[in-house]
C-alpha cells in the first residue's frame, strides 16, 4: 500500500464511529483485547495532548531517567491500540 493509499482510506461505521478500513477490519481484535494487571491504558480525545500524557507516564514509569525514554519513537514505548497499520507495531500486538 502507497503512503498516499493509506492517508486517504475510505472511513467504515463501527457503533456509529466513522473508522479506517484498516482499523475496521481488525476492529475484532480490539474488542476482545484483555488487560494485564500491569497495563495502563490511556484514554483521550483527539488532538488533547496524548502523545505529552504518554510521554510523562514513560518518564515516570522510569523512575525520571531521560535516556531510558530517548530509546524509541513514543509510538513504540507507548502503542496506540486501534492504530492498526499492517505490518507494523500495535497497541494489539505489543
Amino acid at each position: 500500500m502507497e503512503k498516499k493509499e493509506m492517508l486517504r482510506q475510505q472511513l467504515v461505521d463501527v457503533y456509529g464511529v466513522p473508522l479506517f478500513y484498516t482499523i475496521a477490519e481488525a476492529w475484532s481484535q480490539v474488542e476482545g483485547f484483555e488487560a494485564r494487571t500491569d497495563d495502563l491504558l490511556i484514554t483521550t480525545y483527539p488532538k488533547s495532548g496524548t502523545t505529552w500524557v504518554s510521554e510523562i507516564l514513560d518518564l515516570i514509569y522510569n523512575n525520571g531517567d531521560v535516556e531510558k525514554c530517548k530509546r524509541d519513537a513514543i509510538f513504540n514505548r507507548v502503542p496506540i491500540m486501534e492504530l492498526i497499520v499492517r505490518e507494523s507495531i500495535n497497541g494489539i500486538s505489543s
